[in-house]
C-alpha cells in the first residue's frame, strides 16, 4: 500500500463555532467544550465476526480521518483524530512524531465507547494510590493523574467452531491402604488408562491483546468487558481520544488464541473422562470455521517516573457502580524499609503474644 499523507478534518469540529469536538462518555455523543453544541453518534449495534479470507481486504486508518504518531521512546504507535495536536505518549509521557505508515494498519470493526469519565478514572487512581501501603511515599506523592490520557488498547478476538480428534493415556489419582513392617499407611498413586475419541469444543470471543505496550495481566483484571457493550467502530468515537495501534500481527494473535484453545480441548477431554493427570495426549484439532474481529477497548492510562522508571497504570474506561468498583490495574515500586518494619511489627506481636500465653 501506498503511504498515506497526514491531513486536517473537518469531521469533529463544531458545526456552531469551529472548534473541535469530544467524544463525552456520560452523554454517549459529541460535545464541544467552547459553545455546548452537541452532534448524536447513531450508534450500531451490528457487529459481525470477520472471516480469515477477508484479512487481505479490509478497511485501513487509511480510511478514516486519523493521524499517526510513533513514540520517539518506546516505539508505541498511536492514532488520533486528525484535528488533535499530539503532545505525549500516553505510555511513557514521550514525545510523539508523525508516522503515516502506521496508516496501513487495519482499522478496528468493533469498539466499546469510554463510559467513565476522565474525572472518574482519576479519582479511582487515587483510591488506588492510597491502598499502596508499601509504595514509597515520595511516589505516591508524584503519582502523576494530571498525565491520564482516555486510550483505546488494540483486541483481536475469535470464534472458532473445532473438531478435535485424540488418543493417548490419561490418568486418575487413587488412594490405597497398605501394611509394611506390621504398620497401616495410606498412600496415593495414580491409576493410568488409555483414551481415544472426538471432542467438538465452540469458541466464543478469545481476547487476545494485540499491543505489546500493555501487559497481557494487567488487562486481565480490568474485565469484564461485556460483548452487550459492542458497537460498530466509528471516528467519532476517537474524538478527543488516543487509539494505540497493534503491534501483534492478526496471523500470530491467532497463533497465541491456537494454544489457548488447546488447553481448554485438553481440560474438557480431562474432565470427560474423570481424569486428574495428563500422560500422553496427541490431539489432531480441525477448524471447522474461525472468524475474528479488530476490537478496541476503553482504557484510561496514566504514566508516573520515579528513579528513571516508568509505572503505569490502567483504569477500564466501562462504567461502574462508584469509584470503588471501578476496575484499576498496574504495579508501584516496594520501600523495603516499610516491608521491614511490618515485619518486626508483626514478629514481636507474635513474641507478646507467646510470652503471655505461656505466663498464663
Amino acid at each position: 500500500m501506498q503511504q498515506a499523507t497526514v491531513k486536517k478534518s473537518n469531521q469533529q469540529q463544531c458545526p456552531n463555532c469551529g472548534a473541535d469536538m469530544v467524544f463525552s462518555p456520560q452523554k454517549g455523543h459529541l460535545y464541544c467544550s467552547h459553545c455546548g453544541s452537541v452532534e448524536e453518534i447513531e450508534r450500531s449495534y451490528e457487529v459481525r465476526e470477520r472471516d480469515f479470507v477477508e484479512m487481505e481486504n479490509v478497511p485501513t486508518w487509511q480510511q478514516s480521518s486519523v493521524a499517526a504518531y510513533r513514540c520517539s521512546n518506546c516505539g508505541a504507535q498511536t492514532i488520533m483524530s486528525a484535528t488533535t495536536i499530539a503532545t505525549t505518549c500516553p505510555f511513557c509521557d514521550s514525545a510523539v512524531v508523525v508516522d503515516s505508515a502506521a496508516l496501513d494498519s487495519v482499522r478496528p470493526d468493533t469498539v466499546i465507547p469510554f463510559e467513565n469519565s476522565i474525572q472518574d478514572a482519576q479519582r479511582a487512581i487515587l483510591h488506588w494510590r492510597k491502598r499502596r501501603v508499601f509504595a514509597p511515599p515520595k511516589f505516591k506523592k508524584s503519582l502523576n493523574v494530571d498525565s491520564v490520557k482516555g486510550t483505546y488498547l488494540p483486541v483481536w478476538t475469535f470464534d472458532c467452531d473445532t473438531s478435535t480428534s485424540y488418543s493417548g493415556t490419561l490418568g486418575k489419582r487413587c488412594t490405597r491402604t497398605v501394611r509394611r513392617n506390621g504398620k497401616t499407611y495410606t498412600e496415593t498413586y495414580i491409576r493410568w488408562f488409555p483414551v481415544s475419541g472426538t471432542i467438538r469444543q465452540i469458541f466464543d470471543d478469545l481476547f487476545v491483546n494485540g499491543s505489546n505496550s500493555v501487559p497481557q495481566s494487567q488487562v486481565d483484571k480490568l474485565h469484564p468487558f461485556p460483548q452487550s457493550k459492542y458497537v460498530v467502530y466509528d471516528d467519532k468515537y476517537l474524538a478527543g481520544y488516543v487509539a494505540d495501534n497493534y503491534s501483534i500481527q492478526p496471523q500470530q494473535a491467532f497463533k497465541t488464541a491456537q494454544a489457548t484453545m488447546r488447553s481448554v480441548i485438553e481440560r474438557a477431554i480431562m474432565a470427560q473422562h474423570f481424569a486428574d493427570v495428563k500422560g500422553t495426549l496427541n490431539l489432531s484439532t480441525t477448524y471447522l470455521s474461525r472468524s475474528f474481529k479488530y476490537l478496541m477497548l476503553p482504557l484510561y492510562v496514566t504514566a508516573t517516573k520515579y528513579k528513571n522508571k516508568v509505572f503505569n497504570n490502567y483504569v477500564s474506561g466501562v462504567a461502574a457502580d462508584n469509584v470503588k468498583k471501578i476496575k484499576v490495574s498496574g504495579k508501584a515500586p516496594v520501600c523495603w524499609w516499610k516491608v521491614l518494619l511490618t515485619v518486626i511489627a508483626g514478629a514481636a506481636a507474635a513474641l507478646g503474644v507467646a510470652y503471655l500465653f505461656v505466663n498464663s
